[in-house]
């Protein structure tokens, strides 16, 4: 399993006027919390404007995604789904991830979709650790994209 940071690049364009929301959820907290605070530092240290939100579960994700579409230049969203014994893990997953990705594309907005969808425990604290600042940084690469465009 991979343990490390991917590349990605900071920003060459000026997003000082960039909004970012950055939405998370009660359940799972603990695996939630390291993810949270690494995407927070990342933006705070790129000096993008941020605004954070919190929902019950990753269920709510989509519908808060779609709230917070036409305030915000980005939204990420940081969840955990762990596998269990019942098709629930499946049910979910699926049903967040095509809504979050229809807002997006129906909204114009960037939504990163930072939800963990693990086989175990184990493989959610692993990742927890270093996903983060990831999610962060796709957040601006994706912005940073869309000014070399305009």
């Amino acid at each position: 399993m991979k343990t490390t940071k991917i590349d990605i690049k900071k920003p060459s364009s000026d997003l000082s006027k960039a909004k970012l929301a950055v939405v998370s959820t009660f359940w799972n907290q603990e695996l939630i919390e390291p993810m949270l605070k690494d995407c927070l530092t990342t933006l705070n240290e790129s000096n993008i404007e941020n605004k954070s939100f919190i929902v019950p579960g990753a269920y709510e994700l989509p519908f808060m995604a779609q709230s917070l579409s036409e305030r915000f230049d980005a939204i990420i969203l940081l969840g955990c789904i762990i596998k269990g014994e019942t098709p629930h893990f499946e049910i979910i997953s699926q049903s967040i991830s095509d809504k979050v990705l229809e807002t997006s594309l129906n909204k114009n907005t960037p939504i990163i979709f930072g939800v963990l969808t693990t086989n175990n425990e184990a493989e959610a604290l692993e990742r927890a650790a270093y996903k983060g600042s990831e999610f962060a940084l796709s957040a601006l690469s994706v912005l940073d994209t869309l000014n070399k465009i305009k």
